[in-house]
């Protein structure tokens, strides 16, 4: 009986220590999770702005007169078609 109950107390207390080890090894995965989710969101912030000032009205003209040199379709261009 002696035997028996040191085998139980010695469990409980094995179970205990694994338990709280898998806990914190979880916390740290989520800790590291977190950290990336953060990460990421700074990535984002970063393209919003890049493309909040790339598509300013100012900035689309001289990239239009540089790269493409387009110009406006104007009314009296249109074609209509009949049916």
């Amino acid at each position: 009986m002696k035997f028996f109950s040191f085998f139980f107390i010695f469990l409980i207390i094995i179970l205990t220590i694994s338990t709280k080890l898998m806990i914190t090894n979880q916390e740290t995965t989520l800790k590291k999770i977190d950290i990336e989710i953060s990460k990421t969101q700074l990535v984002i912030e970063k393209i919003k702005t890049d493309i909040s000032y790339a598509t300013r009205p100012q900035k689309l003209k001289k990239i239009n007169e540089e790269e493409f040199r387009f110009s406006p379709i104007l009314q009296k261009d249109i074609i209509k078609l009949e049916k």
